[in-house]
């Protein structure tokens, strides 16, 4: 019986262990995704194309950071899109809104349509998607 109850034990350790290395596997995970959930959402700006807000590294301290939103945001036929470039070129009225049911940040604009029209379409991009924050450093990822 004495020896049930060692296997049980070492077996509920081990169990415990694996559980808890998941949770840091996670933390470490989201650290590098929602850049909202960890820079001030309170004092972010946007400048032209240019985001800039405060940021915690994993050690609690903040810092001064930002990114040129055009390096990776483009106008696809009217509409914000990841992986273009220069949507200040052809977007207007741009801003920033957050969602309420995720609090999230969102890109908002009125972009310009492919045939270069004067018409300009209301459109909005989750920020949160591709930009993260690593080490205190807004970055694309």
């Amino acid at each position: 019986m004495k020896k049930v109850w060692l296997l049980l034990r070492v077996a509920m350790v081990f169990l415990f262990a694996f559980v808890m290395s998941l949770n840091f596997v996670v933390d470490k995970a989201m650290a590098t995704g929602q850049f909202s959930l960890s820079c001030d959402k309170d004092n972010i700006e946007l400048d032209g194309s240019t985001l800039s807000t405060k940021c915690q590294k994993s050690n609690g301290d903040s810092q001064q950071t930002s990114i040129d939103l055009n390096r990776y945001i483009g106008n696809h036929d009217g509409k914000l899109s990841w992986g273009d470039k220069d949507f200040s070129k052809t977007c207007k009225n741009t801003g920033l809104a957050q969602l309420l049911n995720t609090r999230q940040l969102i890109l908002v604009a009125e972009c310009q349509p492919a045939d270069g029209g004067n018409t300009y379409y209301p459109s909005e991009l989750e920020l949160d998607a591709h930009i993260v924050n690593a080490e205190g450093t807004l970055k694309y990822e």
